[in-house]
């Protein structure tokens, strides 16, 4: 299923509750041993910092370690090089 997406889509963006070397680290070994790199995709692997987050709500925990839905947004338009939603650099 991975590889069938990334044939697909020009980016792919792993979003985990995990620390570097979870999901997306397996994904980009994948990826990277099936030469998929080699023909252009666009890769990033969302994860929580290394940092200290106290008890909040889930939102304002997803806001402080930078996966809320905006953050999400903002990954995927960068990668695709969009500045805001209908617009293509």
């Amino acid at each position: 299923m991975i590889l069938k997406l990334a044939a697909d889509h020009e980016a792919l963006i792993t979003i985990e509750e995990g620390a570097v070397g979870g999901f997306g680290s397996h994904v980009a070994q994948l990826l990277s041993d099936e030469g998929v790199f080699d023909r252009g995709l666009k890769f990033r692997s969302m994860v929580l910092p290394d940092i200290f987050i106290d008890q909040a709500s889930p939102s304002d925990m997803y806001e402080t370690a930078g996966l809320s839905a905006r953050h999400i947004e903002e990954k995927v338009l960068s990668v695709l090089g969009v500045e805001v939603i209908g617009k293509r650099a």
